[in-house]
């Protein structure tokens, strides 16, 4: 799992006005693995859109209204919070390659300012390391 919050990413240290949105923000794989993303979690009042590795977008990323095009997880969540299931694309997940960037927006869906330093974006999945054998 890799979790991304204000204490490795900079960009949540400061707040979100009102229906303002972010740019890119990468989220760095580390380098020592393959990544399998299997699930997304996130904690906090912003919507967020992600992106995989190949810039190929995780949720809507057409829709005319822009705001539409982001993800908030208690409205899509029947579990209170217990996270999205990610599209399986191949055996074990989306694939992510050791050294890539999963790719976020935020979006502030809310009437009033966000303080990015309250949320949290977890990708669960599993690495897979070169040369990894699956036992039988």
């Amino acid at each position: 799992m890799y979790s991304f919050d204000s204490s490795n990413l900079p960009v949540f240290q400061g707040s979100l006005a009102a229906g303002a949105q972010t740019g890119r923000i990468p989220l760095k794989l580390d380098k020592d693995a393959d990544f399998f993303l299997r699930a997304i979690d996130s904690q906090g009042t912003v919507a967020f859109r992600l992106e995989d590795t190949d810039g190929n977008p995780l949720s809507d990323c057409d829709n005319v209204i822009n705001s539409t095009n982001f993800e908030l997880q208690p409205e899509y969540s029947a579990s209170n919070g217990a996270g999205f299931a990610a599209l399986e694309s191949g055996a074990g997940g989306v694939f992510g390659p050791g050294g890539g960037n999963y790719v976020v927006y935020l979006f502030n869906p809310t009437v009033g300012p966000i303080n990015l330093a309250t949320c949290v974006i977890n990708l669960i999945g599993v690495k897979r390391y070169p040369g990894e054998v699956c036992a039988a």
